[in-house]
C-alpha cells in the first residue's frame, strides 16, 4: 500500500534535492494516499482534487459529526457494559421434573419423646441406686425436653428457674434425646409406604436424622450415615431417588399413627405431626403441620434457577449467590468440612445459627446441628440460656430491616448466599378429614395420611446472566461504527497499517531516513561541541576540527573559561 504512491518523484514531494527530504511535505503525499484508499466514509473526499475547497468542508464537518456521534454512542454502551446487570430469563420452559431430585420428606411429631421409655431410660442414664431427689429432676428433665426445638423451646425461663437440672447435668442430651425420640417402628403404619405406586418397607428408607425441629424420619436424604449406607446401595444414579409423575398418589404415600400413651399427662405438647419438604442434603427447612384423623396432600413444585458463568465478573454480593470452586475452605476442625462445599452452601443457615448458640451459651446441641468438636457439648444446665434467649433463636433477621420497621426486633442475623445452581421446592398442603370408616377404631391412636406428589411433570428453568456481555458491546460498536462511518475491522487495521507499517515503508521509499540520518549526525556533532566548550560556528563544520573531535569530553565543571 505504501509503494502506491511512486508515481510522485521524491524532489516533486518534497519541492528539493534528494538531499533534503522535507517530512512535512512527505506526511501530506501519504495521507492524500490513504484518503485515495481509505474505506471509512468522507475520508476519501477530504482529498479530492476535484471537489471544491466548500465541499471539503462539509465533508470534513460532517466526519467531525460522525465521530462525535460514534464516540457518544461509545460512551453509553461502555456504561451499559460497566453497570453490570443481571437479567433471569426461561431457559427451557418444559424442563423435565424427572432430570431434579426428588425433596427429602421429613416426619417430626409435636411430642419429642416416648413417655414409656421414662423407666427404661432411669435404668440407662442414673447411676444405680439414684436418690429420689435425683430421680424427680432427671424425670422433670425428659419433661422439659418433650418440646425441645431449636427457635421455638416451649418452656419458659421461669419454670426452668424452679428445676434442680444441676443435679442431672452429667446427662448427655443427644443420647438422651436419641434414646427418647419416637422411633420409625412407634408411628409408621406397617405395608403403608408407596413410593411410585409401589410398596416398600419404611423403616428402612425413613431414616432418623437430626433437623432444628429434633431428631426426624426423613426419607429420601444423604446426610446421615445410614442414607449414605442407602445411596451406596441404590446407586448414585437412583439415590436420592427421581420421579416422572405428577398428581396425587403418584410420590410417596405412607400412613402414621400416634398413641395416646406416647405422650405424658398433661403434656404441652399436642397430638400434631409436621412435615418438612428439603433438599436431600440440607439440614433443615420450614415444616408443615398436619391435624389428626386427616388426609393431608403436599403437593410440590420445583423451581430450578442457574446462573451462567457470564456473571464470574460480578462479586458475589451482587449476584447474590455462589459458585461451588468460589465457597470457601473450611476449617480443618469444622463439623461440615467432611461433607464437602455443597453441603456447606446448602446448610449455611444452620451453621450460622449453631454460631449464635455457640456466642450466647459456649455450646452447642447436636441434637440441632453437627457434632462440633471444637465447643462442649450443652448439658440439663444450658438448657436455661435457650428459654432466655429464645426469642433471638426464633427469628432469622435480615441485615438492613431494622431501617423498616418502627421497633427492631432480635435476632440472627446470617449472610448467607444461596448456590448459583440453586433447586428449590415450592410447598402447598391441602388437609381433608377421614372418614368415619378409615378411623382407626381404638380411641387412643390418632391415624395421619399423608400424600407428597408433583404438581406437574414439567417446570420452567430460569438461567441468570449479565444483561449485556462483552460480546453484545463489540457486537454494538461495530453495529454503531457501521453506521456513523460505514468502518469495520477491517478499517480499523487499515487505519493502522497506514500509521505504522505504511508510514515507515513510504518514508525509505522516498529515501528520508538517510537525510534523518545526516541531520542527526550534525545534531550530535553539535551538542559534543558543545560540551567541549567550542565555538558554534566551528562546531558546524566538523572537518575544521577533525584534530578537535579527537580530544576527550571534559567535565562540566572543570576547566571554565569563556570562549568568547
Amino acid at each position: 500500500m505504501a509503494r502506491g504512491d511512486n508515481s510522485v518523484k521524491p524532489t516533486e514531494a518534497a519541492g528539493f534535492g534528494d538531499s533534503e527530504k522535507c517530512l512535512l511535505d512527505l506526511l501530506k503525499v501519504h495521507f492524500r494516499s490513504y484518503c485515495e484508499k481509505s474505506t471509512i466514509h468522507c475520508v476519501r473526499y477530504l482529498y479530492d482534487s476535484h471537489l471544491h475547497n466548500l465541499e471539503r468542508i462539509i465533508w470534513s464537518v460532517l466526519l467531525i459529526i460522525s465521530i462525535g456521534l460514534s464516540f457518544f454512542f461509545y460512551l453509553l454502551l461502555s456504561e451499559r457494559f460497566v453497570s453490570q446487570k443481571l437479567q433471569t430469563v426461561v431457559h427451557d420452559p418444559q424442563y423435565p421434573v424427572f432430570l431434579v431430585q426428588f425433596p427429602a420428606v421429613g416426619i417430626c411429631t409435636d411430642n419429642r419423646i416416648n413417655w414409656n421409655k421414662l423407666e427404661a431410660a432411669k435404668e440407662l442414664f442414673l447411676p444405680t441406686n439414684a436418690s429420689v431427689e435425683l430421680v424427680e429432676s432427671f424425670t422433670v428433665l425428659v419433661t422439659r425436653m418433650e418440646t425441645l426445638r431449636f427457635g421455638s423451646y416451649l418452656s419458659s425461663l421461669a419454670q426452668l428457674e424452679d428445676d434442680n437440672l444441676e443435679a442431672v447435668g452429667f446427662v448427655n442430651l443427644t443420647e438422651l434425646a436419641m434414646f427418647m425420640t419416637l422411633q420409625c417402628e412407634d408411628i409408621m403404619v406397617p405395608k403403608s409406604c408407596l413410593w411410585r405406586s409401589s410398596s416398600f418397607n419404611c423403616c428402612e428408607y425413613f431414616v432418623l436424622e437430626k433437623t432444628e425441629f429434633g431428631f426426624c424420619l426423613v426419607f429420601n436424604s444423604e446426610v446421615s450415615p445410614r442414607s449414605k449406607a442407602i445411596k451406596q446401595k441404590e446407586g448414585h444414579n437412583f439415590y436420592p431417588k427421581h420421579n416422572a409423575k405428577a398428581g396425587q398418589s403418584s410420590g410417596l404415600n405412607f400412613d402414621l399413627i400416634l398413641n395416646e400413651s406416647f405422650r405424658r399427662p398433661d403434656s404441652q405438647a399436642n397430638n400434631n405431626v409436621y412435615v418438612m419438604i428439603k433438599k436431600p442434603n440440607q439440614l433443615n427447612n420450614v415444616v408443615y403441620s398436619m391435624t389428626q384423623d386427616t388426609e393431608t396432600y403436599v403437593t410440590i413444585r420445583p423451581d430450578l434457577t442457574w446462573t451462567d458463568n457470564t456473571t464470574r465478573s460480578i462479586p458475589p454480593e451482587r449476584r447474590n449467590c455462589l459458585f461451588a470452586d468460589e465457597q470457601g475452605e473450611l476449617d480443618s476442625n469444622d463439623s461440615a468440612k467432611k461433607y464437602g462445599k455443597h453441603f456447606q452452601l446448602s446448610n449455611c443457615l444452620n451453621r450460622c445459627h449453631e454460631s449464635y448458640l455457640i456466642q450466647l451459651c459456649n455450646c452447642s446441641l447436636p441434637i440441632f446441628f453437627l457434632y462440633n468438636h471444637r465447643v462442649p457439648d450443652c448439658n440439663a444446665v444450658s438448657l436455661r440460656c435457650l428459654a432466655r434467649h429464645n426469642d433471638i433463636f426464633s427469628y432469622d433477621k435480615r441485615r438492613d430491616e431494622d431501617a423498616l420497621f418502627s421497633a427492631t426486633k432480635l435476632g440472627m442475623t446470617c449472610s448467607c448466599l444461596v448456590d448459583c445452581y440453586l433447586l428449590d421446592y415450592y410447598t402447598a398442603t391441602t388437609t381433608l378429614p377421614l372418614s368415619a370408616h378409615k378411623l382407626p377404631k381404638d380411641p387412643q391412636q390418632k391415624l395421619f395420611r399423608v400424600d407428597v406428589h408433583y404438581q406437574v411433570e414439567t417446570t420452567p428453568l430460569y438461567r441468570t446472566s449479565l444483561e449485556f456481555t462483552i460480546i453484545d458491546l463489540i457486537a454494538n460498536l461495530g453495529g454503531i461504527f457501521g453506521l456513523c462511518l460505514g468502518a469495520s475491522m477491517v478499517s480499523a487495521f487499515e487505519l493502522i497499517y497506514y500509521l505504522t507499517v505504511g508510514l515507515a515503508m513510504h518514508l525509505y521509499d522516498h529515501q528520508y531516513y538517510g537525510v534523518l540520518f545526516k541531520h542527526l549526525k550534525v545534531k550530535w556533532a553539535n551538542f559534543k561541541g558543545y560540551l567541549r566548550n567550542e565555538v558554534s560556528h566551528l562546531a558546524e563544520n566538523p572537518a575544521a576540527h577533525k584534530d578537535t573531535n579527537e580530544r576527550k569530553l571534559r567535565h562540566p565543571f572543570n576547566y571554565r573559561k569563556n570562549v568568547w
